[in-house]
Formats: C-alpha cells, structure tokens, sequence
C-alpha cells in the first residue's frame, strides 16, 4: 500500500495516532489540526534553537523549558494547561515526544515561521 492510502486508510479508522510516555503516563497525540499547530508554534518560537533542521536542533537544546513543555501540551489537548503536569517526564522523554508531534505533520510550518520572524525583523526594528 502507498503511503498516501496508509494515511487516509489509517485516518478513517482511527488509527492515525501515536502514545508517548512523559513522568509515568501515557498520553496520545493524534494529528494536529492548523489551529493547534498555531498554538504550540507560538511556545515553540519562544525557543533559541539552532541547526540545520529541527531535531539538531532539539538535541543542541541543554533541557526542557516552559514554553517547550506549553508546546507539547498543545498536541496532547490543544491547549498549554498540561504544561505543569509535563515537568515530571525527563528531558528524553520531552524530546522523543517533540519528534512524535512533528512527526505528525509537515514541519514546513516551523521552518516558515521561523523564517518569517527573521523578515519581520529586517522591515520594522522593535522599539528598544
């Protein structure tokens, strides 16, 4: 089976999501949708990483921080309210969960803002 019928075959059965364990529970993330994805790009900017792509740059990254832990609580429940819940898993744990969620989806979106925070900044200079 080609992998675009896997998807949608997966999609209408209900088996398009994947388990991640954090501090001893298991949580599911399911695919985001657009809104949910804005969500967590909005903790994810938040976060000085650097690299080539995505996941060096999440290994470069010394420990999970808030906004890591709001992001990732925007894929378990759309929201950030289990941040708090989140800082009992280790940092492997939050990191192999970073893969999952992207894993999820298209990371265009990141990589886009990303690049789109670095124009902004080039048109109009924040006032100091």
């Amino acid at each position: 089976m080609n992998q675009a019928a896997k998807i949608v075959s997966d999609a209408l059965l209900g088996l398009d999501f994947k388990n991640v364990e954090i501090g001893g529970m298991v949580y599911t993330i399911k695919p985001p949708t657009i809104k949910v994805i804005c969500r967590a790009i909005r903790h994810f900017s938040n976060i000085g990483m650097v690299g080539d792509n995505i996941m060096e740059a999440i290994n470069e990254l010394p420990e999970a921080t808030n906004d890591m832990l709001k992001g990732i609580s925007c894929f378990i429940c759309g929201n950030e309210k289990m941040a708090k819940a989140l800082e009992n898993g280790t940092f492997e744990e939050i990191k192999e969960t970073l893969e999952v969620c992207f894993s999820m989806m298209d990371i265009s979106a990141f990589q886009c803002v990303s690049s789109m925070k670095n124009v902004s900044m080039l048109a109009a200079k924040p006032k100091q």
